[in-house]
């Protein structure tokens, strides 16, 4: 009987992506590496740029890892700012967007389990680099494609 191999991603490893403005994506694991079990990209913000608008997964959990700077989160239960080395965890279904509001460069690892919405980043990627302009209903189109929806408007209060 054959056992699986572990997979390794050295720090060099994974494509380097185009984001929008103010952002940048290095997919250092996919699907096809993990037996479909775990996507990860970092991702890097300059201050004051989004890295999504509030939404809802509907397939996959995502994970942060904030790895340098800080990022707000925008989630039902408030914002919220995570530094350096913290992690939050979102389960499928819950609403959160993210952003770097603070004055440095940010740099945050996403998780995804199961693995899949990595190929999110590199649509974004290949849009860009098609001359495509990606407003925010472009990006809601795109996410649509990966089990994502916007998060819906609050009601009142």
């Amino acid at each position: 009987m054959t056992r699986p191999l572990p997979s390794l991603f050295p720090p060099e490893s994974g494509d380097h992506l185009t984001g929008p403005p103010g952002a940048s994506f290095h997919v250092r694991a996919e699907s096809a590496d993990t037996d479909g079990e775990l996507g990860v990209v970092d991702v890097v913000l300059q201050p004051g740029a989004l890295g999504a608008a509030p939404h809802i997964h509907r397939e996959h959990a995502e994970h942060f890892h904030v790895l340098e700077g800080a990022i707000t989160f925008d989630t039902d239960d408030g914002v919220k700012v995570m530094g350096a080395d913290g992690i939050v965890s979102v389960p499928r279904g819950a609403v959160h967007g993210f952003r770097n509001s603070g004055d440095v460069a940010a740099r945050v690892r996403l998780l995804f389990t199961p693995a899949g919405y990595e190929d999110y980043f590199r649509a974004i990627d290949a849009a860009l680099t098609a001359g495509e302009v990606l407003d925010a209903a472009a990006l809601i189109a795109l996410r649509a494609g990966f089990a994502t929806d916007p998060a819906p408007e609050p009601g009142p209060a």
